[in-house]
């Protein structure tokens, strides 16, 4: 009865809010250059048989000392047995197809033994017991290097569960060299090795195509009828027989008078001009901005458009008077602009979803001591795409509609007697997302399948 181990590459993504998880001690520590240069004396994988290729049928019957030189002489290999090896009675072996591999795992299970390769066509042959096997099966080390995609927490995770799995001798971590050692049997080692480099696949990888389109339009019109809001009241003496004109002190900005009287005062009355005018203004401007973010699976990737701005948080006052020296005052930026966040997270082959997390800053209109306000609009959307998908996420809308109305009181009512000027601002804003996949998922991957044998009786072969 042999067990059956399925590695398939998942990566933990985990989530950033969250603390990590402490780390196992059971299987971090330090490497030593003792330990390094142990592994690199013991290569794996260990020596192969050479044997005959193909396949061949057997019926066969005798002890099992006998039919294992008769099995291993069929595939031109040669048997030396333990010095203690006890063979078991005479039974019958029939295999129909089998290479030379099935057909010694077939016979080690059926006679209780176990077979040991120590050469390219020479064959061990004990009796299966613990002693046995703690005696002859040999054990090696080796050194699995950490990408630099991988981070710690994933390391120990995949660590843990690769020890809890195999039950391994040794399995130590040492985050400083990111060197990963595991000691053991050859057949443990071979299959945790397997299964590391299956479930150490890269993540998923994402480019996001980002366009941000803006038209922004502006228009005003002033017309009207624009009429003197004041006048000038000056008298010209006594009569027609008054002051001379060139000795008069006229008001600026009048040269005709409307006269009256004549008897004991002679006064004039000033005449401004009137204009009537109408003028118009438009104009009109698009921009485009187009970028790419590059992403792995799960993990953030930012963008910010727009600019930094000082906003003063502490400064020194000092009385009138005296003299010292006086700090400069304390600075924090504020991001202006577009901020934009998106964490894709990749199902399979074909479709993605972005996590959007997009914020547009301006300075306000109004302030405190100094400090203006920030306009912020913020926006927090999900979205599930195909690979290759346009999404539209978000856009703003910012229309600005003025209308100043100048004239005499009563008169504005009247129309074109009056001056009248209208504006409007209208913006828009919008955000395009598509995703591209770069780097196909682990699930999608293809992994190995380990035959280990059972817990107690591994597979030399």
């Amino acid at each position: 009865m042999f067990l059956l181990l399925v590695a398939c590459a998942v990566v933990s993504l985990g989530d950033e809010t969250k603390a990590p998880a402490p780390a196992d001690p059971a299987v971090t520590g330090t490497i030593t250059d003792a330990e390094i240069a142990e592994a690199a004396r013991q290569p794996l994988p260990p020596r192969e048989l050479k044997a005959d290729p193909g396949r061949q049928n057997f019926d066969l019957k005798g002890d099992s000392k006998a039919l294992f030189e008769k099995v291993a002489g069929a595939f031109h290999l040669l048997v030396v047995f333990d010095s203690g090896y006890q063979p078991t009675k005479e039974f019958r072996l029939q295999l129909s197809g089998v290479d030379y591999k099935e057909a010694l795992r077939a016979l080690q299970d059926a006679a209780d033994s176990f077979v040991v390769p120590v050469g390219d066509r020479l064959i061990l042959v004990a009796n299966d017991t613990q002693q046995k096997r703690t005696e002859l099966e040999s054990t090696a080390s080796i050194m699995i290097p950490v990408p630099e995609t991988i981070s710690t927490q994933e390391v120990n995770e995949l660590a843990t569960a690769v020890r809890g799995t195999l039950d391994l001798q040794k399995l130590t971590i040492d985050s400083t060299r990111r060197l990963v050692l595991i000691r053991d049997r050859v057949w443990k080692v071979r299959a945790a090795e397997t299964i590391f480099h299956d479930l150490m696949q890269p993540r998923a990888q994402v480019a996001i195509e980002l366009q941000i389109l803006a038209s922004d339009q502006s228009t005003s019109k002033h017309y009207g009828l624009q009429l003197p809001t004041a006048s000038s009241l000056v008298s010209f003496g006594h009569g027609l027989t008054g002051w001379p004109v060139n000795q008069l002190s006229l008001p600026a900005g009048f040269a005709r008078f409307l006269t009256f009287g004549g008897g004991a005062t002679f006064l004039g009355l000033g005449i401004a001009d009137s204009t009537l005018f109408a003028t118009a203004t438009r104009s009109t401007s698009k921009s485009l901005f187009d970028s790419e973010l590059v992403a792995l699976d799960g993990q953030p990737a930012s963008l910010h458009v727009g600019d930094k701005y000082p906003l003063v948080t502490g400064l020194y006052l000092t009385t009138p008077g005296t003299n010292g020296y006086i700090p400069p005052p304390q600075f924090s930026f504020e991001d202006l602009g577009l901020i934009l966040k998106v964490t894709p997270h990749v199902h399979g082959l074909d479709e993605v979803t972005l996590e959007v997390n997009a914020e547009f800053k301006l300075l306000g209109a109004g302030g405190f001591n100094g400090i203006p306000d920030i306009a912020s609009r913020k926006f927090e959307s999900k979205v599930r795409l195909i690979n290759g998908q346009w999404a539209i996420l978000a856009g703003l809308l910012t229309v600005q509609d003025v209308k100043t109305i100048t004239g005499i009181p009563g008169l504005t009512l009247i129309p074109f007697l009056h001056e009248t000027t209208t504006s409007r601002d209208r913006s828009e804003t919008l955000i395009i997302l598509k995703p591209h996949l770069l780097v196909m998922p682990p699930t999608e991957a293809v992994t190995h399948t380990v035959w280990i044998g059972t817990e107690t009786k591994g597979r030399n072969l």
